[in-house]
This record gives structure tokens, C-alpha cells and sequence, in this order.
């Protein structure tokens, strides 16, 4: 199902009429890989993420979870509970635009730089959160950063410059995302250690 806001979600429901749990039961655990595209559909280039996003969402098996959304920071904190691996999709904005290219950056490597994108804002505090009361950060995050050059611009449609970017872009993910799930297939998943 996709939302007004441009979400890719999935609604997880054991009564297929009402979509309600009965009383006392716990809900489902989500699916182990998270695919989030991360942006604003009405800031011109902002919106690459969340298009991104919306290419990749009938391309995984079940095990995998493609959404979108707005949210950023610590916002983001429950997105991350209950999953192996997390791969964010968001923006840049290089120096050069000319001489930019999507970027793949460990959320580790990430911190200790300083985020390219102010949606990364707060991952590093999520992070020390998640930590501290045990809920279990995921193995791995990865982050997939797609250059632009309007972030700002009150507008729908994105730079043609940047769009020529999605279609790379949903390339690399695809291939993290299926190089994840053929580890897991192949028995080389361990258990969660709260690496990243």
C-alpha cells in the first residue's frame, strides 16, 4: 500500500477483514532488512531518496521492507528496532556537482566524519540509545547518498541532472540489499552484535 506522503509501507494484520490483532496477541516482528528512502517530496531534489524508494518496492522477497518517509533524526529510532540490517537512502550536496557520484557510507565511518545529509542527524545518538536500553541496533546500516543540487526549492519535480542518478542508485541498492539476503541464504549471517 502506498500512502498520500509517498510511504511505501506494508500493513501486517492477522484478520484479513479488519486488519486487527486479536486481544493479547504480540504483534509480528518486521522483516529483518529495512530499505528506507528518506526525504521530502515537495523540496525538488530532496525527493530522490523517496524515488529511489518507490523503484525498489516490489523488488525484494518478503524478507525485506521498503518505506519512505519524511522523518529524520531520532524520529527514525523506531524504524530501526527488530531489524538485521537497515540501508538508508538519502542526498547530498557536493562541492562539485559535475564530479559527484553516489556515495555508500557505513553508519560508523558516518559518525566519526559527520553526515552528508541533515537527515543523518541524530543516527549517531539513535544509535547510543538503542545501546544503552538493549533494544539491539541492527548488525549493519549502510547509507546510500545520491548527489543533487536543489534540496531547498518548493517544487515537485526534481533536477533532470539528478534523476539521471536514480536509475544507479536503485542499482546499488539492489545489489546491497541481494548481497545481504544471499549471505543470509548462504548460512554467513551470524547473530546480531550491535556492529555497524
Amino acid at each position: 500500500m502506498k500512502a498520500a506522503s509517498g510511504c511505501v509501507c506494508e500493513t501486517t494484520h492477522d484478520d484479513e477483514k479488519t486488519g486487527l490483532r486479536s486481544p493479547g496477541e504480540s504483534p509480528l516482528p518486521p522483516p529483518p532488512i529495512l530499505v528506507l528512502g528518506l526525504g521530502n517530496e515537495l523540496l525538488k531534489d530532496d525527493a530522490v531518496g523517496i524515488r529511489v524508494a518507490e523503484r525498489l518496492a516490489a523488488v525484494f522477497p518478503d524478507e525485506v521492507e521498503v518505506q519512505s518517509t519524511a522523518l529524520f533524526g531520532l524520529a527514525l529510532l523506531d524504524s530501526f528496532v527488530d531489524r538485521d540490517k537497515v540501508l538508508l537512502i538519502d542526498s547530498y550536496v557536493p562541492e562539485n556537482f559535475g564530479l559527484s557520484k553516489v556515495r555508500e557510507i557505513r553508519l560508523s565511518a558516518m559518525v566519526e566524519a559527520g553526515a552528508p545529509s541533515p537527515h543523518f542527524v541524530g543516527l549517531g545518538e539513535i544509535l547510543e540509545i538503542m545501546r544503552a536500553l538493549e533494544i539491539g541496533f541492527p548488525r549493519e546500516v549502510r547509507v546510500l547518498a545520491i548527489p543533487v543540487l536543489d534540496p531547498i526549492t518548493f517544487s515537485s519535480e526534481m533536477s533532470f541532472q539528478v534523476q539521471a542518478h536514480v536509475g544507479r542508485a536503485v542499482q546499488r541498492a539492489s545489489s546491497i540489499v541481494w548481497g545481504w539476503i544471499a549471505q543470509k541464504g548462504n548460512g554467513r549471517d551470524t547473530r546480531r552484535s550491535g556492529k555497524t
